[in-house]
């Protein structure tokens, strides 16, 4: 490695732009690749309040079809009981409202502010890892009961009350009085599964007699997270859940109805490509989109790469005959030539995650859609934090694609070095 480095540093005082070209060509690549993987993986990555995500799945909507149509929507709660209940393999089942509602806040003073609100049971603090800084989550008995309590952010808190220390006070949300149980601390608008200015208990009771009203009683205002327990598969999950769809519509066969089931429940990536609640999530077109981005970003750079890496290798011929004249091998001259480029190439790479960590933290609104129902200063302050970029499969990624473009920037041009004839390469003979 030392001789590695003092090679490179003597390229860098005798060939400054070419060596320096190169260094930026390759963080440009990592950059464009690593913006790329970052922007796709925001929606799926690991991160509190949903460090859970690679086990959390979701039941979100149904689609029921018709003779005279179809019509889609989210399920109702007893939908969601018959089809997600009891199932093999998951730990916890949390049942919650699929709509998160915009709802009015009376501030002290009398005024009031629009807040939203996601109506959640006991167990979704158990599925979520909110931070609490103050209070504790519902209990079971406050859920069945549907008492008014709620648990601000800490930013709603700050915003209502000035400051977050508010257990035990009580708020108007939409004209109700509430008692504050709880404040967690703030969490990111892109987290939005688990993100919300307040929550509140999810009534079974009272959303059953709402949901009569919609899809016969199948549709409604339902969802539910459901927790796998370590070591059980998606796949095993969803043919359960396949073969429930199938008993349901063996009965709905004879009305004339088909519950359509789309590949349900969903993982993060789905969620993060769904397109509606009639359509099968395209999570696999979108995969293979993102493969030919990087396959692109990986090869135009690799070919000006190699052209540089040939350059170079062209003025140092005399110094490889006269090593292979001293007893290297073809494989002393490749292996030198690769671990050389491959320093430079980390170099280069170092430098570009760190340009596509600043671009995604403080750009990253010009590039990634957020939500939907949040407010305008929600959207704003919707950027990945750190904890979302910055993850040990992050560099794993960025050090893979170093170690790809580096064999294909280096690979040809090392091997033909390497088969230099010794006597026309110090002679001068060999180009």
């Amino acid at each position: 490695m030392t001789n590695y480095l003092k090679q490179i540093w003597f390229e860098l005082r005798h060939q400054p732009v070419v060596t320096i070209t190169s260094v930026m060509g390759t963080a440009f690549a990592i950059f464009f690749v690593m913006a790329v993987y970052m922007i796709a993986s925001v929606d799926s990555v690991p991160v509190a309040p949903e460090s859970n995500r690679n086990r959390i799945l979701h039941a979100k909507y149904g689609h029921v079809c018709y003779k005279e149509g179809d019509s889609s929507a989210s399920l109702s709660y007893n939908t969601v009981q018959k089809i997600y209940s009891g199932l093999d393999g998951i730990d916890i089942i949390s049942y919650g409202g699929d709509w998160d509602e915009p709802s009015d806040v009376s501030l002290t003073d009398g005024n009031c502010i629009n807040l939203v609100q996601k109506k959640v049971d006991e167990n979704f603090w158990k599925i979520f890892d909110f931070k609490f800084i103050g209070g504790k989550p519902f209990d079971k008995a406050a859920v069945d009961a549907d008492l008014n309590q709620v648990i601000l952010q800490k930013a709603s808190a700050e915003k209502i009350f000035g400051n977050a220390d508010v257990v035990g006070k009580e708020i108007k949300i939409n004209h109700s009085p509430y008692t504050i149980v709880g404040v967690v601390d703030n969490t990111s608008p892109i987290l939005g599964e688990s993100y919300s200015n307040m929550y509140v208990p999810y009534s079974a009771s009272k959303v059953s007699q709402d949901d009569e009203q919609w899809g016969d009683g199948i549709l409604g205002q339902s969802r539910a997270y459901l927790l796998m327990s370590e070591g059980t598969s998606e796949e095993d999950i969803r043919k359960q859940v396949k073969q429930r769809y199938d008993i349901m519509n063996s009965t709905l066969k004879k009305e004339g109805k088909e519950f359509k089931y789309h590949l349900n429940p969903y993982n993060a990536e789905m969620m993060a490509h769904l397109r509606g609640s009639n359509n099968d999530p395209d999570y696999e077109v979108e995969r293979k989109k993102r493969y030919a981005i990087y396959l692109i970003l990986l090869l135009l750079p690799a070919i000006n790469l190699s052209s540089m890496t040939r350059s170079r290798l062209r003025q140092r011929v005399s110094e490889i005959g006269v090593r292979r004249a001293y007893g290297a091998t073809k494989w002393n001259i490749l292996n030198r030539f690769l671990g050389e480029n491959l320093v430079l190439t980390l170099c280069g790479g170092l430098i570009g995650l760190m340009l596509c960590m600043i671009f995604i933290a403080f750009f990253s609104n010009y590039v990634i859609s957020y939500g939907n129902m949040w407010s305008e200063g929600d959207i704003t302050t919707a950027r990945p934090t750190f904890d979302m970029l910055l993850n040990f499969k992050t560099f794993g990624y960025a050090i893979l694609f170093c170690l790809i473009l580096n064999l294909l920037s280096t690979g040809l041009p090392a091997w033909k070095a390497s088969r230099t004839n010794p006597a026309e390469a110090i002679s001068g003979k060999n180009d």
